[in-house]
């Protein structure tokens, strides 16, 4: 009898352990950044918005480059003990710190706005379908986007992103 008994709670056991094994999580994740930039590759809007970031991105550091200036003369003053100079350069230093840190917040404002006038609720939706057709078709129970905090690793096949811009494409792209 205890022999019996034994036997089925081992049964038991494994048949529980059976059933958790099929409701394990299966994640995937996306990088939405590359879906949407290599679905609108050939955009003559996404095309613009690249060339306007990398304006702003030299414009930045064409005052970044000033700064950089302004700081290494106003070592070699601090080397001379030049007080008067020191007092000059100190303020002009401030002022293009404080320069940059908003030429920077406002471009990158502008740029996100931009990004975002090109993003249309379509395409949001659309995406969104995609990401639901193939993580229902392949098993995945949750789906990631990569640019969240605290993604750390992935391995490459849980990456779908590929898969959803194929299926981007196939529903009239």
């Amino acid at each position: 009898m205890k022999r019996v008994s034994i036997l089925a709670v081992g049964f038991l056991l494994v048949f529980a352990a059976a059933l958790s094994a099929e409701q394990l999580t299966t994640v995937g994740i996306i990088d939405i950044s590359r879906v949407y930039n290599s679905f609108y590759r050939d955009s003559q809007s996404v095309r613009e918005l690249e060339e306007l970031r990398q304006r702003y991105q030299a414009e930045i550091d064409r005052e970044v480059d000033e700064l950089e200036n302004l700081q290494d003369d106003l070592a070699r003053a601090e080397d001379q003990g030049n007080e008067s100079r020191i007092e000059q350069l100190e303020s002009r230093v401030s002022r293009q710190r404080s320069y940059v840190e908003d030429l920077t917040r406002r471009r990158r404002s502008q740029l996100q706005q931009r990004q975002q006038n090109l993003v249309s609720d379509d395409f949001l939706n659309r995406l969104q379908q995609a990401i639901e057709y193939v993580a229902e078709a392949e098993g995945y129970t949750v789906v990631i986007r990569t640019d969240q905090e605290g993604l750390q690793w992935w391995s490459p096949t849980v990456d779908i992103s590929d898969r959803v811009l194929q299926r981007l494409r196939q529903s009239g792209g």
